[in-house]
């Protein structure tokens, strides 16, 4: 090899080093350009919950006049009681919402009717979950919970306590907020580096949920214009305009709640094997306090 061809192989090594450098910057910045605050829920042992707070389980703080949802399994032909979940008084999260998208006041209730086991990927699920906001709540009280729920689904109170962390989205999910483009090894390597949890399994508000199977963005979007998504046969017959659609329809979709296995003492209850419970909504519904047509979704491992 001559000294020529030494000095030009080791000006493409050095080219490509350069690239590869420039390229993982512009990896960096995108990501960070994506990144989102979510507010960690974590169960404390440091006294009980008030009776108007944040808190899993117990008695929801709600209007005497509140009607308790129910859900009407047709398979079944049975109509039950909603389990409540939990409720978060805003007033508690609004320091750790740091990218103000929660409402500054009132109280949030989730719901789930956890005999039927629904996964969230049909439209008949509508109602299995609920998400109700009131912005004020003078005159609110404790509620009893109604007849014909099992006991074993009357979650018991826990008292809540929040820290904020930055989220990042999933490498499943990558592809809905950035145009980036890079393999997973390449991106599970930047978020080490930007000091990301990726094993994390909590109970969160906003952020960007942590998948166990696959995006659910997209399944949110196909559920709610009435299209069952629970196989592959489903997906068969929907035209390349609709899919496409689809795909830009799911981008409006955001993680609002996500929780993972509910314990207290010998009482557990588990979403599948190891699974989590996430409930997202739209942005410009969240943006006008509109909570109605939120959905949920289910996974396991």
């Amino acid at each position: 090899m001559s000294i020529f061809d030494i000095f030009k192989k080791k000006d493409s090594v050095q080219k490509k080093d350069s690239a590869s450098e420039e390229n993982s910057t512009c990896l960096e910045a995108a990501v960070l350009s994506v990144a989102k605050n979510e507010i960690l829920m974590q169960v404390t042992e440091e006294g009980n919950a008030s009776a108007d707070g944040s808190k899993i389980g117990g008695k929801p703080w709600l209007p005497s006049d509140f009607a308790w949802p129910t859900f009407t399994d047709r398979e079944e032909k049975t109509t039950r009681p909603l389990s409540f979940l939990c409720q978060i008084n805003l007033a508690d999260v609004r320091g750790y919402d740091r990218d103000r998208l929660l409402p500054e006041r009132g109280m949030l209730y989730f719901f789930y009717e956890c005999e039927s086991f629904r996964w969230g990927f049909d439209p008949e699920d509508k109602g299995c979950a609920r998400v109700f906001y009131f912005e004020n709540t003078d005159g609110f009280a404790p509620m009893e919970w109604p007849e014909g729920i099992g006991e074993e689904y009357v979650v018991p109170e826990m008292a809540v306590c929040f820290t904020a962390r930055r989220s990042y989205p999933k490498y499943e999910e990558l592809a809905f907020h950035s145009h980036v483009d890079c393999d997973w090894e390449a991106y599970d390597t930047l978020l080490e580096k930007l000091g990301a949890d990726t094993e994390a399994e909590d109970h969160k508000l906003l952020g960007y949920a942590d998948i166990i199977q696959d995006e659910m963005l997209s399944e949110c979007e196909r559920v709610s214009r009435g299209l069952f998504c629970g196989d592959p046969e489903s997906y068969r017959g929907i035209s390349e305009d609709e899919e496409a659609s689809i795909q830009r329809g799911a981008r409006d979709w955001t993680l609002l709640l996500q929780l993972s296995t509910l314990e207290k003492g010998d009482w557990e209850l588990m979403w599948g094997d190891c699974g989590m419970l996430y409930f997202y909504v739209k942005k410009q519904d969240l943006a006008a306090k509109n909570f109605e047509n939120a959905w949920f979704a289910l996974q396991c491992g």
